[in-house]
């Protein structure tokens, strides 16, 4: 058996120097009593239940993103004693700056513009609307949900938002124009509700039927967090039926959606597919922090454990 050794995803092949394994392999990979403690499996995909149960204890998944609670059990691999570590802010400006660019294609109609230039109709008398003193709701004041508050401070918008960390929640006092409210408040009062929260593998969703129908009949919903923390269903019959204006969606739950989804027919919303944080250099910087909690993982046993 192989103890001490780095494993990484195929696709790292010509970033890595370390043994490359396809997700598809995985399970032969581990069924195979190849890999041993102290070793480090790089993944990049879902590692259900049943996979996690093959890997060794004393071995570590390093995953190269901050969001893993929906990938792997993190509770159950701690109990497994399997270390899980994640990348932290790696890509908070990027997400940060691509909710921006779906809240603003929504509220700016700009998918609908450009088909109307396209097809050489003329610009019609009302088009859109602006962000300056529209009411901002926050829901999470991690490290995006930060950056999207100033973003959205700097716009002239009103900023509420949800806080469930003490540290978040000294942030908002100290930062300054944060309002914390409770999440049902922020909803009913919010012209555009954006969503950045952590979501874990069979959580409920953070918004339904019920709390979709508190918000402003005018209000958008953008979420480039995780699929998961909206009932996609009951989105989609919200933006049907008019009960909200719009959304801006970067993540799905299921993903991708299947085709002929009855969200994909719908003219108010834009959609985007999981790319929030995915600029090139945003990606290597990724990889290489995965790669690096890894090694140092092998060398000495170091590395950041995700917080559970």
């Amino acid at each position: 058996m192989s103890a001490g050794t780095v494993y990484v995803p195929s696709a790292w092949a010509g970033e890595a120097g370390e043994p490359a394994v396809a997700y598809d392999s995985l399970r032969a990979l581990l069924e195979s009593g190849t890999v041993a403690a102290p070793s480090a499996l790089c993944v990049d995909e879902p590692i259900d239940d049943r996979l996690l149960a093959l890997v060794p204890s004393g071995c570590l998944l390093s995953f190269p993103g901050t969001g893993v609670w929906d990938l792997v059990d993190v509770d159950r691999a701690a109990a497994r004693d399997v270390r899980v570590s994640n990348v932290a802010d790696y890509g908070t400006d990027a997400i940060a700056e691509h909710t921006f660019a779906l809240m603003l294609a929504v509220t700016r109609s700009l998918p609908r513009a450009d088909r109307r230039v396209r097809a050489g109709l003329p610009p019609p008398e009302v088009w859109g609307t602006t962000l300056a003193s529209r009411v901002l709701g926050v829901v999470g004041l991690g490290a995006v949900g930060r950056r999207v508050a100033r973003i959205g401070a700097a716009f002239g918008m009103r900023v509420l938002a949800t806080a469930r960390r003490e540290d978040s929640a000294r942030w908002a006092a100290e930062a300054g124009g944060v309002h914390l409210t409770p999440l049902p408040d922020l909803l009913e009062r919010s012209d555009v509700v954006s969503l950045h929260l952590r979501y874990a593998r069979g959580d409920r969703p953070t918004l339904g039927a019920a709390e979709l129908a508190s918000m402003k009949p005018t209000a958008i919903l953008v979420n480039t967090a995780r699929g998961g923390l909206v009932d996609l269903t009951a989105l989609t019959e919200a933006l049907a039926r008019g009960t909200i204006a719009g959304a801006g969606l970067d993540v799905f739950e299921p993903e991708p959606l299947p085709a002929g989804h009855p969200l994909l027919a719908l003219d108010n919303t834009v959609l985007s597919p999981h790319v929030a944080a995915g600029a090139p250099e945003v990606r290597r910087r990724a990889v290489a922090a995965a790669l690096g909690n890894a090694r140092d993982f092998v060398r000495s046993r170091s590395t950041v454990d995700v917080p559970r």
